[in-house]
């Protein structure tokens, strides 16, 4: 142990890949990371592994188990690993710097015609945990029920949180199985010249917080969809919903039968509003905002962009007091007074 605590840091980590035993032994100087990032790119696997320190380790890994690079600011090791795949040495950082998930697991770029994912299923089985699921430069061809990305996604969906897809997905019903599964977030990207998506593909999304752009979504759809949450007949678990609809919106439209009142525009109200907003458009701001109630006394804010974004924000939901509270709580109101009148 004295001899590994004299070590440098990619050392350490070259020392940790070696063998199992000398895995256990590195675990024990409790090296710690920040977070790890995945990205898979054809027969690649690129790793990053962030410190607090601000230091980040590289790790570039072939499938074909050509060779392995190891990157820590000016260190920079490589060799062949013979018969070693590339989940020994993702497993083993993870392990050594004691990373419980990954934050970001990105698939780069999906090939049409030769997609070779056999190779990274051992990797993607062992993944105990991730964050954040990110799919990038995909077709629609990608997400059809013949397509070799989706059986290899679902093989990660039960251990993501939230799932983000880019654009190029031109037909929505294929990400229907998305919407209904059990993520906290969701966010999907559609091409200017598809559609959109239907109520029907997204009314029942179990997602806490969904993000569609696109423009995504028509106007009367997202009225009706709102008239379902006043019903308690849409997704119980909604907190956050940003849509891109088409043209210009028509308040008259989409409050339509909502019951609506205008609020004034609040920095503290809108705040996480404001934070998905600005993924869209450096000038994206809110014009107007509303608020709908329902019958059990939950409430929520509708808000309206200058670029046709609508986001929804639920309120957290406050039980009624009971009668013995709310008379306790007058009689202290007029306790207090009283004795702020005599002081």
């Amino acid at each position: 142990m004295p001899i590994l605590e004299q070590m440098d840091f990619m050392e350490k980590i070259a020392l940790s890949i070696y063998s199992k035993r000398a895995r256990m032994y590195v675990r024990l100087l409790k090296m710690k990371c920040n977070h790890i990032d995945l990205r898979l790119e054809d027969n690649r696997v690129e790793m990053k592994v962030f410190f607090d320190n601000s230091e980040e380790l590289k790790v570039d890994m072939d499938t074909n188990r050509y060779k392995v690079d190891l990157r820590y600011g000016n260190d920079h090791f490589f060799w062949w690993p013979g018969t070693l795949s590339p989940i020994d040495y993702v497993l083993s950082i993870m392990d050594v710097t004691h990373c419980k998930s990954i934050k970001k697991l990105t698939f780069s770029r999906v090939s049409d015609y030769d997609p070779k994912y056999d190779a990274l299923i051992p990797l993607l089985t062992k993944l105990p945990k991730i964050d954040e699921l990110i799919v990038e430069h995909t077709t629609s061809w990608s997400f059809s029920p013949e397509s070799p990305l989706l059986k290899v996604l679902r093989i990660i969906f039960p251990v993501t949180s939230a799932v983000t897809i880019s654009d190029q997905v031109r037909i929505p019903k294929y990400l229907r199985e998305i919407f209904q599964g059990n993520f906290d977030a969701v966010s999907l990207r559609l091409p200017w010249n598809v559609k959109g998506f239907s109520l029907n593909d997204w009314e029942f999304t179990n997602a806490k917080t969904l993000k569609l752009a696109g423009p995504a979504v028509e106007i009367e759809d997202l009225n009706r969809y709102f008239k379902l949450w006043m019903k308690k007949k849409s997704n119980p678990r909604l907190e956050n919903l940003v849509v891109q609809t088409h043209g210009n919106i028509t308040k008259d439209l989409l409050l339509k039968g909502l019951n609506a009142v205008q609020v004034p525009i609040r920095t503290d109200r809108s705040l996480e509003v404001l934070g998905s907003i600005k993924q869209y458009h450096s000038d994206e701001e809110i014009t107007f905002e509303f608020d709908i109630t329902r019958a059990d006394g939950r409430r929520a804010t509708i808000s309206i962009s200058n670029h046709g974004l609508v986001c929804f924000y639920v309120w957290p939901f406050r039980q009624n007091q009971s009668s013995f509270m709310r008379r306790f709580a007058s009689f202290s109101s007029f306790y207090n007074s009283c004795i702020e009148h005599f002081k």
